[in-house]
């Protein structure tokens, strides 16, 4: 007899168990269990009286109420698929079962809350099929009849849920198996989110696709488990937290997508049901929306068309191999597929699966989910006997997709059919819309009573199916704002991504009050919304309710998103419909000026909607457009908006470009120029043909307006559109024109016709009066045009015009016009409909022209009276009609404002650039009504329907460069800001490379006014906020003509503009010195750890006092000089300054002071000259440097190629515009005091011999140095190397004693050491030559250093020169704090002293603090590296990633409590670099601070730290890298143990039998990131995880000139990656992709790829994959394979114990190498130190003082001389020869002279700014 339990929900069962005593309870499960059947196919596994019993005694002991649990005694079945302690797991396999140790995390959870398992439920062998056949434990069928199957792989599970034997259970979804069973037995089946159930303890079958989902009975039985099974498990990699804020509910009408053409397979009964169901949703208010699924199909079949069958397979790959016969046939045969597919096939299929997935997106936006069939089919045994894989594809054609796209899903029972079998649908939706789609079951099922499962029990109406309330708990919102949002932020409109973007979250959907209004706005594109409040009793208006969302922004970003809210829209309160207030979109009063209203829709979605089905029906399918640049991706929008494919065609350049990018598919033409491409018929038609185009679109230029293309595309079958190629013809050629407009009416300039003799020319002179313009009858764009004064200029110019015109254009026809003086060009747009009907749009004024090129454009035309206008109008259309013309054009007139007489000029047959304009006006779009003309579809020609509102203005923004004559101006963007106020029409975006083989538009900017008044206000605006860097454009030139009285007035001419003076607020370099950059103050901070050098002033005490002295902000760019300063010509007046070293500065040639204010007028230039003491001069000037900021700073760091002018040195010609801070788009600070001579007493001496306060440490004595050492450091004289520069200024001087014999496990040389990270002004020891490490030198290095320059003394450094000598003396930290404070005085004051020579001290101990190694504690030292710098080692010099772990842990703590003083902390291999304020905190008070931390930290084996695994192409050796090796061999050192090929050397030195398992180590080893930087850019420091791939070997010495970007390198243990093109030293092994995103145009935030402790793996691909994968990576179209994790040191130490023996043999067998490679190169060194042995002598050659040096250029390695010591040469003759980044680059002399010496010797290195050769004039 069936217990009385069958058919209890959760409720009834909680409810009696918690009314009973515990023996009570128990006996009821007892009871219910004895009452399964042990041959019930449902069951695998029933559970004991023993094993119940234990359950509730567990709760018992837990230390909790049993009671007051959730699911107290309520009784649940888990598929046996799933842990639970005590019960075997088979996976329906009996050879696989194992006994699980514990629980699943999920089954653990859920006996927390009280839940007993009775019993494990059988499945489809190893969870693989749809079907619930596949089972040695027997066929489970549906409740509801034993024929029919349950539906699987969760077939036990859905089943014991159908018949009420448990009120939930548990299965597993990966294609449907927690949604099939639950519609064959009549059941709830909830398949959840990926990552929101544990998956921990679950036999996998796609672990990256699997769900455990719930079957129950009820839906508030499915919220109820869900809500409590929902927790993040850290053991699970694949396990998501559910976020704070979510989706309850989707409002009161969803939108919810259904199949246009549901797939049943000729089942009948089913789609009944299924429009029975769906007719109920719509009743509820949903609002369905048939569409087409075939994305969605496409994509399910990828789950077992593809590899991921392989996931299955490596789950029992060990049993297919040693027990086949013990698996399903049928489950084998699927399995086995996966042995078929290859590495390649994929990464091939995750592509289309990612391809399909963004197209769902696309193709749903706007779309809250789906409504669809369970499953399609009720099979049979017998019918799935027949066809077993054939019925079991066909149940997922609903379900296959769904854990593909990382959807939620809800499967809900829909009734039953006249056979009595079950009926249901499922619910689909986004990630964790979990609750909301529970909400929406809620609403379908709970109003009828329904029968559960096949139990005699209904439900109850509204209380049974009601979903409880509470639960989730309400989010905690801290942090957040509400948003409401009611237009193109809704969910899938537009403009939602910017929410997106800015991580809100929708939290609910509602309506307004009833007290709103709706308009959508007047002349707003794209159509924007306005919420108005209609205050109750308002004499006309009424409120309704609106549509809105409501979101959750963090409120550090609620300040971004209203940044981008255009005028009139505002943030306001918004009250919703149930009276609560909430921040919203309002619109200011006068945006509703011509608004329509739109209420009536009910909010702006159905609005959307409703024009959508009034919009013409889309003239084409697939239209091609033949064109580039804005106006390609102008066409492509509208092509979008109305739903046609658009096909782009590229040029190689224009391969990244955005109209290729935003097309829907893209022709390559296969070549670089437009003469190559764009302008060739054949190969646009045959785009047209590959891509099954109906119509070519061309734009304006290139084919346009060729009369033969137009003829091809017809004869081809082709729309054109545009007029037909006729029309094109007569109206290209002038005299034809002239003739159609005579008979149209239209006024003609008095002239001629075509003219046969200059005799004809004379006489038509004569008659129309002189001026006159002869014309060639087929020019344009003012070629073939000439103006002629008098009869003698016109017999002079008659043959040159004719000639032009044959030249050009292959026509030699020429006729006469008379001269407008003053002329305003005005044109008239048109359009015909080929009928002879035709209508004019309005006119537009385009008189201010440069060159005969418009500048600025404007409707309507200013000063032009009305009855003008009118006849103008009418002119251009009769033009039109007279010749029956189709589509766009444009009629262009002359206008003589004097005489108010227009004159026809020419027809243009083609959309126009300035067309916007016309479009803001009238609110059309004239490319839509071009391709409705050219599908013979016309819009409405009535001009009583044309409204003309406003006025509007464009600007062209091009990239030319106005200071000098308009040349072009190629480069890449680096930086670019449109206003949001004002429609930009653009195809240029940070990063876009701009070439001199296109025209030069960059962007039209475009505004709308209510009159012209306005429209210029709001154009001046737009011009002062747009920011456009990396090139010179006429943005500055735009500004001065949009604010000029002249063009407010309207005094405007085709002609002004050439007599326009432009005043540029700028300057340009006429010679650019030897080494010239920008830099700010105090540079680019906060980035060493990544190793980005802080640039800035190497003499910041003179660079600041020349912005002190010119009264400007400290923060202000100004320019710095080295050895040679620059000629710079000033375009604007200027108050400047110089100061630093001695030079002889002149202002056209006069003398001008250093140190003191001087004025530069207009047009005069300045010299610097050469400087004679010192080594750096500094330009200020007053206002600043306008360049742009790059990570916090404008400071250039040259070979980083950033910040500063373009990222380089200056050059000859370089225009640099000063800082205007009166316009919005200038952030350089403006000046905060007049200008002021500095005093006497703060202008430094420069001399030879300099004295340099010091302090000791990092590395001292006795531990790295003798004292011996130190001591002879302190007292010699130390003379500056020519090899010095911005990077480090290289020292001569006597070689110190070492106090140990090497650098241990850190390398040879006793100066080695891990890496760390280095202190600026550190003096390092590079071997035993010492380097002043200064402002752009490097970060991550692995040599000591003694002493380490004080902060205050660094401007000294800066003003260093070759030759110049340096006494060191040691200071104290106090000594170099009060030094510190003096100089920051002295710069904000304006007085105080110069402290030449600071007082020397005693020599103090660099260890501030040390502790000896415990068994907790590493050995800690705490080394003072300067004033402002302390390093932190941990442990001995040795590789210990647990010390790594505890510099991470101390960083941690300074973030976490926001120590003061704290500038930075850089973390080394076993060290952190600590940078603080020394003023602000002294350094004891931060030891003390420090060691406290300290104390908090414990040496363990058990720790994890967050870490990405980051996967990177790398094709080993090639081309590229060999080549940089070839390169070192020809131009450095021809013989090296390294050489010829790095890979044979390390295959060598580490005793390996093949090359080939160098190859296989870099493809197998997993590197951890140690440190960032090395050397330059975020390049990694990371050492090979698995000992074993850890290879010996050296640096090259010395290093290579050239380092292609993205070389992967090998030195000794460590693999760094370089991120620029760069010297270096590693050994070469391939190439990856660049890491250092520069523009962060990828899919990072930030330029730098790698964080500490990411995990580096490569995967092979060949040298061209890698070449394309490159270039998308440049262009930000590369997504790199990165997944979160975490680095487990406690598995890592476990996995390191369990293979000890390997490795120490492996250890032992490297340690033997070691030695051998020390003799090796020891050995191969001979050669380099005898060559430098001379090299003393050779620096002690006494130079002339009126010497002229010759400086190198660039960077790179001294290759050969040209010239010998004693040779005579000319000004501009080669002197040597530098090999720079693979070209020889020649250094020529600067003056005549006689050579006296040349510096280097082959395979120097050479720095730009080097000192080369000197010569004796």
């Amino acid at each position: 007899m069936a217990p009385p339990t069958i058919g209890w929900t959760i409720s009834q069962w909680r409810e009696a168990q918690v009314a009973s005593t515990q023996e009570e309870a128990v006996k009821r499960v007892i009871d219910l269990v004895a009452y399964f059947d042990k041959s019930d196919p449902a069951w695998i596994t029933i559970a004991t009286p023993e094993q119940i019993k234990a359950q509730f005694d567990t709760l018992a002991q837990s230390g909790t109420v049993p009671k007051d649990l959730p699911l107290f005694g309520v009784p649940f079945a888990p598929k046996d698929n799933i842990d639970a302690a005590t019960f075997p797991t088979t996976a329906a396999c009996p050879a696989y079962l194992y006994q699980p140790e514990k629980d699943a995390t999920i089954v653990a959870i859920l006996k927390a809350a009280g839940a007993i398992v009775v019993g494990k439920t059988n499945l489809d062998q190893f969870a693989t099929g749809l079907v619930g056949a596949r089972s040695p434990y027997g066929k489970t069928p549906s409740a509801f009849s034993d024929e029919h199957v349950s539906g699987g792989s969760s077939a036990g599970s859905g089943n014991v849920v159908g018949r009420g034997i448990v009120p939930f259970s548990l299965g597993t979804d990966t294609a449907g198996s927690g949604r099939v069973p639950a519609m064959l037995n009549n059941a709830i089946g909830l398949k959840p989110t990926r990552g929101a159930f544990s998956a921990t303890g679950v036999v996998p079958a796609c672990r990256t696709l699997d769900c455990v989902s719930i079957f129950s009975m009820t839906v508030p039985d499915a919220q109820l488990v869900f809500s409590i099974a929902a927790q993040y498990d850290d053991e699970d990699a694949y396990s998501r937290p559910l976020p704070s804020n979510l989706l309850t509910s989707f409002g009161p009408k969803p939108r919810f997508a259904v199949p246009d053409k549901p797939i049943f397979y000729d089942e009948t009964k089913n789609p009944v049901l299924y429009a029975q169901a769906l007719e109920k949703f719509a009743d509820l208010g949903v609002e369905i929306v048939p569409q087409d699924f075939s994305v969605l199909y496409k994509l399910a079949a990828c789950l077992y068309e593809g590899p991921w069958v392989g996931e299955r397979y490596t789950v029992i790959a060990d049993l297919i191999k040693t027990n086949p016969e013990a698996i399903d046939p049928v489950v084998l045969g699927i399995v086995k597929q996966a042995e078929k597919f290859t590495a390649a096939d994929l990464f091939n299929y995750e592509y289309l699966r990612k391809d399909l997935e963004r197209a769902i997106q696309k193709q749903f936006a706007g779309i809250d989910g789906f409504i669809v069939p369970t499953a399609p089919l009720n099979p049979t045994f017998a019918e799935l006997a027949a066809e077993p894989v054939v019925v079991n594809s066909r149940q997922g054609t609903y379900t296959n997709f769904v854990n593909f796209a990382d959807m939620s899903a809800l499967a809900i029972p829909a009734g039953f059919r006249d056979d009595g079998l079950p009926f249901g649908v499922t619910l689909i939706s986004g990630t964790f819309n979990d609750y909301a789609l529970l909400e929406l079951a809620e609403r379908f099922l709970a109003k009828s009573p329904r029968r559960l499962g096949n139990t005699e029990l209904y439900t109850k109406p509204g209380i049974d199916d009601k979903i409880l309330p509470g639960i989730p708990k309400a989010p905690k919102t801290a942090g957040t704002m509400r948003l409401a949002v009611v237009g193109a932020h809704l969910s899938g409109l537009p403009l939602n991504y910017q929410l997106i973007e800015l991580n809100a979250k929708l939290a609910f959907k509602t309506t307004t009050s009833a007290d709103y209004r709706l308009y959508h706005l007047a002349n707003t594109t794209p159509p924007k919304p306005g919420l108005r409040r209609i205050v109750p009793g308002h004499p006309e208006l009424v409120g309704e309710k609106i549509e809105l969302e409501v979101y959750d922004i963090p409120s550090a970003n609620f300040g971004a998103f209203i940044a981008q809210v255009p005028p009139p829209l505002a943030i306001g309160s918004v009250e919703l419909e149930n009276g609560h207030w909430v921040k919203g979109f309002v619109c200011e009063e006068n945006g509703f000026e011509g608004a329509k209203d739109v209420t009536k829709f009910g909010g702006w979605r159905g609005y959307v909607e409703h024009m959508k089905e009034r919009a013409p029906k889309k003239p084409f399918d697939t239209v091609l457009v033949a064109n580039r640049g804005e106006i390609a991706v102008r066409i492509i929008k509208t092509l979008k908006k109305l739903g046609i494919k658009a096909i782009a065609v590229f040029a190689e350049p224009d391969r990244f470009s955005p109209h290729v990018l935003n097309a829907d598919d893209a022709v390559s033409l296969d070549g670089e120029t437009a003469a190559e491409t764009y302008l060739r018929i054949d190969k646009i038609i045959a785009a047209a043909k590959q891509t099954d185009a109906q119509a070519i679109i061309p734009g304006y230029g290139f084919l346009s307006e060729n009369a033969e293309f137009a003829e091809t595309c017809e004869k081809e079958g082709i729309v054109f559109v545009g007029p037909s190629a006729e029309s094109i013809r007569l109206l290209g050629l002038k005299h034809s024109a002239r003739e159609i407009a005579t008979k149209a009416n239209v006024p003609l300039v008095p002239g001629s016709g075509l003219l046969e003799t200059v005799e004809d020319a004379l006489a038509v002179g004569e008659k129309i009066s002189y001026p006159v313009m002869l014309k060639s009858t087929a020019g344009g764009g003012g070629i073939g045009l000439q103006r002629c004064e008098n009869a003698e200029d016109l017999k002079k110019a008659y043959d040159s015009v004719r000639r032009l015109g044959q030249s050009y254009f292959n026509d030699s026809g020429v006729f006469l016009e008379r001269y407008v003086e003053n002329a305003r060009h005005v044109e008239v747009q048109i359009f015909g409909d080929g009928n002879g009907n035709a209508l004019a749009l309005g006119e537009r004024d385009c008189s201010l022209q440069r060159r005969n090129q418009k500048v600025i454009e404007e409707t309507p035309a200013p000063n032009l009276p009305s009855e003008t206008r009118a006849q103008m109008v009418e002119a251009a259309e009769s033009l039109a009609r007279t010749m029956k013309y189709k589509c766009a054009g444009t009629v262009e007139f002359i206008y003589d404002a004097a005489r108010d007489e227009f004159y026809f000029l020419e027809v243009n047959t083609r959309l126009q650039v300035e067309h916007p304009v016309t479009e803001m006006v009238t609110g059309l779009d004239l490319v839509e009504w071009m391709l409705l003309i050219a599908a013979n579809t016309p819009p409405c020609f009535d001009p009583a329907k044309l409204i003309l509102t406003g006025a509007s203005v464009e600007a062209r923004l091009y990239a030319e460069n106005p200071v000098k004559d308009f040349l072009p101006s190629p480069g890449q963007l680096i930086e670019v800001s449109f206003p949001e106020s004002a429609r930009v029409d653009t195809w240029v975006a940070k990063g876009t490379e701009i070439t001199a083989s296109f025209d030069p538009l960059l962007a039209k900017i475009i505004v709308h006014g209510k009159d012209r008044a306005d429209a210029l206000a709001k154009l001046v605006d737009a011009l002062e906020s747009t920011v456009v860097s990396g090139i010179v454009t006429n943005i500055d030139y735009l500004r001065s003509i949009a604010s000029s009285e002249l063009f407010a007035a309207g005094a405007v001419s085709t002609r002004l503009l050439d007599s326009w003076k432009y005043n540029a607020k700028a300057v340009e370099l006429l010679a650019p010195g030897s080494y010239t950059t920008v830099q700010d103050y105090p540079g680019r901070i906060k980035l060493w750890h990544i190793g980005v050098p802080p640039s800035g002033p190497m003499d910041d005490y003179a660079f600041r006092m020349a912005n002190t002295i010119v009264g400007n902000d400290s923060k202000a760019p100004a320019i710095e000089c080295t050895l040679v300063g620059p000629s710079i010509k000033f375009h604007c007046d200027a108050v400047i300054s110089i100061t630093g070293g001695g030079a002889s500065p002149t202002v056209d040639d006069e003398p001008v002071p250093m140190w003191e204010p001087i004025t530069v007028l207009q047009g005069q230039t300045l010299g610097v000259g050469k400087i004679t003491s010192g080594s750096r001069s500094y330009i200020g000037i007053r206002g600043g440097l306008d360049v742009p900021e790059y990570l916090g700073s404008r400071s250039t760091f040259a070979l980083g190629n950033m910040g500063g002018y373009n990222g380089r040195v200056l050059k000859f010609g370089d225009v640099l515009y000063l800082g205007q801070p009166e316009l919005k788009s200038c952030s350089i600070p403006a000046p905060i005091s007049v200008p002021k001579a500095a005093d006497k007493t703060l202008i430094p001496e420069y001399p030879k011999v300099w004295t340099i306060g010091v302090l000791s440490g990092p590395h001292g004595a006795p531990d790295f140095f003798t004292q011996k050492a130190v001591d002879e450091f302190l007292a010699a004289e130390w003379k500056v190397h020519y090899n010095s520069n911005r990077f480090g200024v290289r020292l001569i001087g006597p070689k110190p004693e070492w106090a140990r014999p090497d650098g241990g496990e850190a390398g040879l040389h006793p100066s080695n050491i891990h890496d760390c990270v280095y202190a600026l002004g550190a003096i390092n020891f590079t071997g035993d030559e010492p380097v002043i490490l200064t402002c752009d030198g490097p970060s991550l290095g692995g040599f000591v250093c003694p002493v380490t320059v004080a902060e205050a003394e660094m401007w000294k450094v800066g003003q260093l020169k070759p030759g110049d000598m340096i006494k060191f003396v040691m200071i104290t930290f106090d000594d170099a704090i009060a030094l510190k404070r003096a100089q920051d005085l002295a710069v904000a004051t304006g007085s105080g002293t110069v402290i030449q020579k600071p007082s020397e001290k005693p020599l103090e101990n660099p260890i501030l603090y040390e502790a000896s190694e415990t068994t907790t504690i590493p050995k800690v030292v705490y080394r003072q590296a300067g004033d402002r710098f302390i390093l932190v080692e941990y442990g001995e010099n040795i590789l210990d990633i647990r010390l790594s772990y505890r510099v991470y842990q101390l960083s941690q703590l300074v973030k976490e409590r926001n120590t003061a003083g704290i500038v930075e902390m850089s973390p080394g291999v076993r060290s952190v670099l600590i940078q603080y304020n020394g003023v602000e905190v002294p350094q004891s008070q931060l030891i003390k601070e420090l060691l406290s931390y300290e104390s908090e930290l414990v040496l363990s084996d058990n720790w994890q730290v967050p870490s990405r695994i980051v996967r990177l192409p790398l094709a080993f050796e090639d081309s590229a890298t060999l080549a940089a090796v070839d390169r070192y061999r020809e131009t450095i050192r021809n013989s090296a143990p390294w050489l010829p090929n790095n890979v044979d050397f390390l295959t060598e030195v580490n005793h390996l039998d093949d090359r080939d398992i160098i190859r296989e180590i870099l493809y197998d080893a997993k590197f951890l990131v140690l440190g960032l930087g090395d050397v330059f850019l975020g390049a990694p420091c990371a050492v090979p995880l698995d000992p074993r791939h850890r290879l010996l070997g050296t640096k090259y010495n010395p290093s290579r000139t050239f380092t292609p970007n993205g070389t992967v390198g090998i030195g000794g243990m460590y693999m760094c990656i370089y991120t620029m093109e760069s010297p270096g030293g590693y050994q070469l092994v391939g190439r990856t992709i660049p890491i250092w995103d520069k523009l962060t145009l990828g899919q990072q935030d930030r330029p730098w790829l790698l964080d500490i402790y990411d995990r580096v793996e490569y995967y092979p691909v060949t040298e061209e994959e890698l070449a394309q994968i490159t270039a998308e990576v440049n262009h930000g179209r590369f997504k790199i394979d990165i997944e979160e994790g975490v680095f487990d040191y406690g598995e890592y130490s476990k996995w390191l114990n369990e293979h000890g023996e390997e490795l120490n043999e492996y250890a032992r067998k490297q340690r033997e190498g070691t030695e051998e490679i020390a003799k090796l190169i020891q050995v191969s060194n001979a050669e380099l130190q005898a060559t430098a042995a001379d090299r003393d002598d050779t620096e002690d050659t006494a130079i002339a003082e009126n010497a002229v040096p010759v400086y190198g250029e660039v960077a790179g390695r001294f290759w050969k001389d040209l010239v010998k010591v004693g040779d005579v040469v000319k000004k501009g003759d080669g002197i040597i020869v530098v090999e720079a980044m693979k070209t020889e680059m020649v250094v020529n002399a600067p003056s005549a002279g006689k050579v006296i010496k040349i510096v280097h010797r082959s395979g120097d290195f050479v720095e730009a700014g080097d000192v080369v050769a000197y010569l004796e004039e």
